[in-house]
């Protein structure tokens, strides 16, 4: 049984999960009491305990089982942090590299979910719709940037130089417009219903998280101080939020289906968002916001925007060209099977229709001197026995009542000898009333005459025949015949089969109307018979 399917471990997954709940609760009452060092060391065990939770709910995950491994290594990097921090509480706080290092990793964490998010969409949308997402979330969190580090640049002083302190705040600002832009966009593109309740906790979560960054990087610009103890409390709460919601079961099974977007429209969408950014810029370049040089960057980045644009529509037609390319493949491919299928259907009917007898079903001649040549020539059946039947009081049928009527009986004849039912026997009509039967493996005189006795009890039965003639009228009469057979074998009697075929029909005329039921007589003992015969005559 599969780990993800023991109860154990369903249970002890349940155990951690309220393990984590709890040490959140006593994250939350520290903090609101203000023992600074004691939460500092905590959020190392409450960020351990939720990455634990995320990584042993990898397996449930299915198709977004990356983006899983996303949100546990975010977290991971985020306990990391955590750790650095603790550390350096523990030291007095003395030791701005290690601090450094500690704002770094919740950075890196940070991008991390990012790209968690980013794995989402490629596991939910098609190759050119993800594409189109991360370059439109993409511009939106690089021209608010730009925007942010002006505004960072007029209102603090930082005297037009970009300091390492300025690129974490930048980074910081990026990042979360970013995942926010995603979150939006996804929305926008899935809807508000429909989804697994996974789906929400994340994408609140994220939301949040990163209005809560945005919030810290404008605290940090105009110089206030950015974290109090609620924002510390929703940081925590968020990445709680984010390791229960991969616990939820079923999260893998839930399929999501993107709305399709059509519209004429369409291609001209980065078209007008470019002259937008170009407008926005002279705008802001106008009121003094903007200098030459930052002018010239948001030309760069309505430019480069522009051009992924193109590229991703591009890689869109590419996409539809060649799924109209497979839908065409795979239609023609299901022509040519229909019609492999219909030729195949016609061949074998043909082949029917040339190898069987049109009045009786029954094999026709060239198809059964065919097969008993084959069965000659391959030797693997031997012996077999050669079956020659010939109707008796047949002509009378044809004579007094018509052919016709003759038909009808013959017709009856081919059923009674293709229903003998023996896997080793096949039935053939060589034309008018006569008839053989091929035998294979006839291994011993029992079976050769075991089969010989079925046909003369198939032949005994008398016949009830109906025919409906031209002039409406219905003809009903029953008629009584019988049935001569001769038998011969290879390689007993002889190896070459129109010898056979020859044996069989003398001894078939040797036994012919010496008596009034049906009768057959074995090649081997026609001299015998002969002699009693004649013996009986005198």
């Amino acid at each position: 049984m599969s780990r993800f399917n023991d109860y154990s471990y369903y249970k002890n997954r349940r155990t951690l999960q309220i393990v984590a709940a709890a040490l959140f609760v006593i994250f939350v009452v520290a903090t609101l009491l203000g023992w600074g060092l004691f939460t500092d060391i905590e959020t190392v065990f409450l960020s351990a305990s939720m990455a634990a939770l995320v990584y042993i709910s990898l397996g449930t995950t299915g198709k977004y089982n990356r983006t899983g491994i996303c949100f546990f290594l975010g977290i991971l990097v985020w306990l990391l942090g955590d750790i650095f921090w603790a550390y350096n509480s523990i030291r007095g706080g003395g030791m701005p590299i290690v601090e450094h290092i500690s704002d770094n990793m919740y950075l890196v964490s940070d991008y991390v979910f990012l790209l968690g998010a980013i794995v989402y969409c490629r596991d939910v949308f098609k190759k050119s719709d993800y594409q189109r997402i991360a370059v439109n979330a993409f511009a939106v969190a690089i021209v608010t940037s730009v925007i942010g580090y002006r505004f960072a640049i007029n209102y603090h002083n930082y005297n037009h130089r970009i300091s390492v302190e300025l690129v974490d705040l930048l980074l910081y600002f990026f990042v979360s417009v970013f995942s926010i832009m995603i979150a939006v966009i996804v929305l926008g593109r899935t809807g508000t219903k429909g989804h697994h309740k996974s789906f929400y906790m994340i994408l609140i979560s994220m939301f949040v998280f990163s209005l809560v960054e945005i919030r810290f990087t404008y605290m940090m610009i105009i110089n206030k101080e950015p974290e109090n103890d609620y924002i510390d409390i929703i940081y925590y709460l968020c990445l709680l939020v984010y390791s229960f919601a991969w616990m939820i079961p079923d999260i893998g099974e839930k399929e999501i289906i993107p709305k399709e977007i059509q519209s004429k429209r369409g291609k001209y969408v980065p078209w007008f968002n470019f002259i937008f950014i170009l407008a926005l810029s002279v705008i802001l370049y106008s009121i003094h916001f903007f200098g030459s040089n930052m002018l010239l960057l948001m030309i760069i980045v309505a430019l480069a925007y522009l051009i992924m644009c193109k590229t991703v529509q591009a890689n869109a037609l590419a996409e539809e060209l060649l799924a109209r390319q497979k839908d065409e493949t795979a239609r023609l491919e299901k022509m040519v099977e229909e019609k492999v299928k219909e030729l195949q259907a016609a061949n074998d009917h043909l082949e029917y229709v040339s190898n069987t007898d049109a009045l009786t079903k029954l094999y026709n001649r060239r198809y059964g001197m065919e097969h008993l040549e084959k069965l000659v020539k391959d030797g693997s059946t031997y012996p077999i026995a050669l079956y020659s039947l010939d109707l008796n009081y047949f002509k009378p049928i044809n004579d007094n009542y018509g052919h016709d009527m003759g038909d009808v009986v013959l017709r009856e004849v081919g059923r009674r000898l293709g229903n003998l039912k023996q896997d080793r026997c096949i039935s053939v009509r060589m034309g008018g009333d006569e008839f053989l039967v091929i035998f294979k493996n006839a291994t011993n005189e029992v079976a050769v005459r075991g089969i010989a006795d079925l046909i003369c009890k198939a032949m005994d039965e008398p016949i009830d025949a109906t025919l409906n003639t031209e002039d409406g009228k219905t003809m009903s009469h029953t008629f009584n015949i019988s049935a001569s057979i001769g038998i011969a074998e290879i390689p007993s009697d002889t190896n070459d089969i129109e010898d056979l075929y020859k044996k069989a029909d003398d001894a078939l005329y040797t036994v012919k109307h010496t008596s009034e039921k049906s009768s057959y007589l074995l090649y081997r003992e026609m001299d015998e018979f002969k002699k009693t015969h004649n013996k009986q005559e005198q």
